[in-house]
């Protein structure tokens, strides 16, 4: 102990009778705080205060004494008594015990702080309680009420309802709900054929096999095979990226995008950084499969592929 302070209470297994340690080990194993079980929820055979419950349960928890024994004797406790444990109180029973441990915790301030008084020796508790009351009465609501402890708010969250059950739920209400995700997931599914469909009637009306959708620019790829990358004086590109933005990270000669003979698109990446498509990377020299709505990432930039079905049909074979 440090020099001068009080030496610590030993604790012993015996302190204890095995019914206290297991409510003590249920109760706690259930989520309940040691400040709420030092208020009366358990059925102690005597009362026990805050410390004594703390150190009983760290003794179990840390000291090797206590915790063996106590482990055997619970084990043998609960095949010898076969004890029932209880849930912890609810409702009209811990709102009860709550308004009572309220009242004794006014009561024992009021005790504990009569006679103190300030530096001009007024009383400080009736001065305090002075000013509760003109505040209470300025508002036109009773006596000022103490807040609860964490613990006490805490124990009643554990003991809040649970949650309905699927046959106390509206049968009719869940149906509904159904329906109408149903009949959502159904127009946003028209609304994507439609908006293909028009993406596919500009393509066809500029002989376009595909389309590139960026956020700023529209890419018409009118060629089986088209260069994307970023154009200079000396060298141009099919799809110049410069348009949809900055496109400083962007090699001159950055993919290709070419239509294969059985009708699917590849992209195969020749610049020296890798192109994202659907979140996978492409490699330099590496190629990939390019499906309808694929996501094609690059230089920081984000465009959206369309293939054109009536153009790739009536396109001319490719050449062995």
């Amino acid at each position: 102990p440090p020099e001068g302070g009080p030496a610590a209470t030993k604790v012993r297994v015996e302190d204890w009778p095995a019914s206290d340690d297991f409510l003590l080990r249920e109760a706690v194993e259930a989520g309940a705080a040691l400040g709420a079980i030092a208020r009366g929820i358990l059925p102690f055979s005597q009362p026990r205060t805050r410390e004594e419950i703390t150190a009983r349960w760290r003794a179990l928890l840390y000291d090797a004494s206590v915790a063996l024994p106590a482990a055997r004797r619970m084990a043998q406790y609960a095949l010898d008594a076969k004890p029932r444990v209880a849930p912890l109180p609810t409702g009209e029973e811990f709102r009860a015990q709550f308004a009572a441990f309220a009242r004794r915790a006014s009561s024992g301030a009021a005790n504990a702080g009569a006679g103190e008084v300030d530096s001009s020796g007024k009383d400080l508790v009736a001065n305090e309680k002075k000013e509760q009351e003109d505040v209470s009465n300025d508002r036109g609501v009773g006596p000022a009420v103490p807040l609860p402890p964490f613990a006490d708010a805490e124990a009643a969250v554990f003991h809040m309802p649970p949650l309905p059950s699927a046959a106390q739920m509206d049968r009719s209400a869940s149906r509904r709900a159904r329906l109408a995700l149903a009949a959502s997931l159904r127009k946003i599914r028209r609304l994507e054929a439609s908006a293909q469909a028009a993406t596919a009637r500009a393509a066809s009306a500029r002989d376009a096999v595909g389309v590139l959708q960026g956020s700023n620019k529209t890419f018409y790829l009118k060629k089986r095979e088209t260069a994307l990358g970023r154009s200079t004086d000396d060298q141009k590109v099919d799809v110049d990226l410069s348009e949809e933005g900055n496109a400083t990270k962007v090699s001159r000669q950055q993919a290709f995008v070419k239509l294969r003979w059985n009708g699917e698109f590849c992209l195969r990446n020749v610049g020296r950084r890798p192109v994202w498509i659907n979140g996978v990377a492409v490699e330099s020299g590496q190629r990939a499969r390019l499906a309808s709505h694929a996501l094609i990432e690059v230089g920081g930039m984000r465009l959206l592929f369309f293939p054109n079905p009536a153009a790739v049909r009536a396109a001319d074979p490719e050449p062995f």
